[in-house]
């Protein structure tokens, strides 16, 4: 749906909501009738606010696999549909969300994440639940408010019915899915008119016998499918900026998939995500206002990836470290290896760190923030070869490889 640039800013109201209730809303809003659920925590505010809904079905499920088979079900039948989980859920869908992309099926989930059964049970947020999906073909966004929560939602549809691949729009559980706080809403026929109808090709018809999902004839098959689904994705990055300007048109907010703070003459950077950034934001301030060059990027995807973006940001000469609420073990964060691999090569004499915070909902503070950029300011190359950890106790690293005799 193309927005006439001269469009008026739809009107809208502030209300204030936690954001599970924010997620609930923009399904609703954006006319979506069925949501299939399973309850798990932090996730089933969601679906408490969305049962009080008398324009959508709430259909029980005896699982969390059942749920998004029967979503997707949904999908092949022309309709939208609302699904959203967290953690171990999210995990015991893993067999049907390489289904859902490789058909190419539009479906948004919402995710809160929590930390996985690993150490030890937690209901703290993490997002290794979310990251554990990422080669599935699935778009991944990160909210660090119940307004991006909102405005992510309707994004993602829009997004994801026009590359015909799947997205989830996450949050830090807790922190995010039952905090309340104040956003604006716009007015529904906007949102309405935003989204459009559903429109996925070659849905199922009697007409046109075929079959769907289906043993391929050769290994060549399979891997043009592969490359294709991973073009699209890539691709993802510059529909998502269409669209966004058109959100802005009508709604009047910009969103892009990095959001600077203090960045024009940054030489100490941090990049995070999700509810991390407050504290980080606060902090940054801090150090600003003792005229310490300190910056934040907040990065809102990871899939896709917005590598253009960050090097509009980025500049030689910078240190960097990426703080990462997720660990993948012997190898450290996620956000981390993604960014030092994209960026290898394409920005001359930076300094990278990763840095492991937050595991489990273990709050990270603005002293221990502070601390991070202190090191920061001191580090060298010889730095970007250790993992580091910040936690209660302060900063402390640990060696990638260990020396063989």
């Amino acid at each position: 749906m193309a927005i006439p640039e001269h469009a008026a800013i739809a009107s809208s109201r502030r209300v204030i909501v936690t954001g599970a209730e924010a997620m609930s809303l923009a399904y609703e809003m954006a006319g979506v009738r069925i949501a299939y659920v399973f309850p798990i925590t932090p996730q089933t505010e969601v679906l408490e606010t969305m049962t009080r809904s008398a324009r959508v079905r709430v259909i029980p499920s005896d699982s969390e696999f059942n749920a998004i088979a029967s979503a997707t079900g949904v999908f092949w039948g022309g309709e939208r549909c609302a699904i959203y989980t967290s953690s171990q859920g999210l995990v015991l869908m893993s067999e049907v969300m390489w289904e859902v992309a490789g058909n190419r099926l539009p479906m948004v989930m919402g995710v809160f994440n929590r930390a996985l059964r690993g150490p030890a049970w937690t209901l703290g947020p993490q997002q290794n639940d979310s990251l554990f999906m990422r080669d599935t073909g699935w778009l991944q966004f990160f909210c660090e408010t119940a307004q991006d929560v909102f405005d992510f939602i309707l994004l993602a549809m829009r997004v994801a019915e026009r590359v015909y691949l799947p997205a989830m729009v996450c949050g830090d559980g807790f922190y995010l899915s039952h905090m309340k706080e104040e956003i604006q809403i716009p007015d529904e026929a906007a949102v309405r008119g935003f989204i459009g109808e559903l429109a996925v090709p070659d849905l199922p018809d009697s007409s046109h016998p075929a079959t769907f999902g289906g043993v391929v004839s050769t290994a060549q098959q399979y891997f043009r499918l592969s490359e294709r689904m991973h073009r699209d994705l890539v691709g993802s990055q510059d529909v998502f900026l269409e669209v966004a300007k058109g959100f802005d048109v009508l709604f009047g907010r910009r969103r892009t998939l990095t959001e600077p703070y203090e960045m024009e003459d940054a030489e100490l950077v941090l990049i995070a995500s999700g509810a991390t950034c407050g504290v980080v934001r606060e902090e940054v301030a801090r150090r600003r206002r003792r005229g310490q060059k300190v910056g934040l990027l907040k990065l809102c995807s990871i899939r896709p990836l917005p590598v253009g973006e960050m090097l509009r940001h980025l500049r030689p000469g910078q240190k960097i470290a990426v703080l990462d609420r997720n660990l993948t073990t012997g190898a450290g964060g996620i956000f981390h290896c993604e960014i030092s691999a994209a960026l290898r090569g394409l920005v001359d004499h930076i300094v990278l760190l990763g840095c492991i915070t937050g595991l489990g909902g273990l709050d990270l503070t603005p002293e221990a923030t502070g601390e991070l950029i202190d090191y920061l300011a001191g580090a060298g190359p010889a730095q970007q070869g250790l993992i580091h950890f910040l936690d209660e106790e302060g900063l402390h690293a640990v060696g990638r490889t260990e020396q063989c005799s």
